[in-house]
């Protein structure tokens, strides 16, 4: 009887231990973060996001807008001016065409789409607010001390420089056009290099949201 209890005392153990290993793998599977492949996307994706540095600026009405106003909702940022002959009314239109197709597919509900003023001299909040509801009634145009503007825009990447050659208000800017996507927490998750094609932008908003568990 002894020696019959020994190959099942050695079989269970074995099966003990294989169930074990089992649970073990499958725990690690289960809480092993995913991660969204970069290759599939046209952006410029950090998988981890990265901290945005703190600002004070205002919104086109007149209220404070800081970094808790990027936070529990997706934003795509464009940095530019009201008086820009090209460019900026461009982006912005792609930009409007971008909500609407992610609103096609059920997508983008929780999206904002934010202009920041590279030339607060002339882009007060009133011209601003005039300026982005243009291209759509929920579009944020943000300004305040070009001080603070200077220490958000470096840190996103984005250059910019004045070119005039005396007091008056004719002159132009240049700066970046690149669109940053920051995520729910504040974090710069993306970035959407020129040529901007709004069916490509979509697709990727698309891909990134879903992969966050976003609408």
């Amino acid at each position: 009887m002894k020696t019959s209890r020994i190959p099942v005392t050695i079989a269970g153990i074995l099966v003990a231990t294989g169930l074990l290993l089992g649970g073990v793998w499958a725990a690690g599977s289960l809480f092993t973060p995913s991660t969204l492949d970069g290759g599939q996307l046209n952006a410029t994706y950090l998988q981890d996001g990265r901290a945005v540095t703190d600002f004070q600026l205002v919104n086109h009405r007149g209220e404070p807008f800081t970094g808790e106003d990027l936070e529990g909702r997706w934003t795509l940022m464009f940095f530019g001016f009201t008086h820009c002959p090209d460019i900026c009314p461009t982006t912005l239109g792609k930009l409007s065409r971008v909500h609407a197709l992610l609103e096609e597919d059920g997508l983008g509900a929780n999206l904002q789409t934010v202009f920041v003023t590279v030339d607060p001299a002339r882009d007060t909040p009133a011209r601003l607010e005039s300026y982005v509801t243009s291209f759509r009634d929920d579009f944020i145009g943000v300004t305040g001390p070009l001080s603070e503007i200077d220490v958000l825009a470096a840190d996103l990447g984005i250059s910019h420089q004045r070119h005039d050659d005396g007091d008056g208000d004719d002159y132009a800017v240049d700066h970046g056009t690149a669109i940053l996507l920051i995520n729910p927490e504040g974090r710069f998750q993306a970035l959407f290099s020129s040529p901007h094609r709004p069916p490509e932008m979509s697709r990727d908003l698309a891909r990134i949201l879903e992969f966050h568990g976003a609408s």
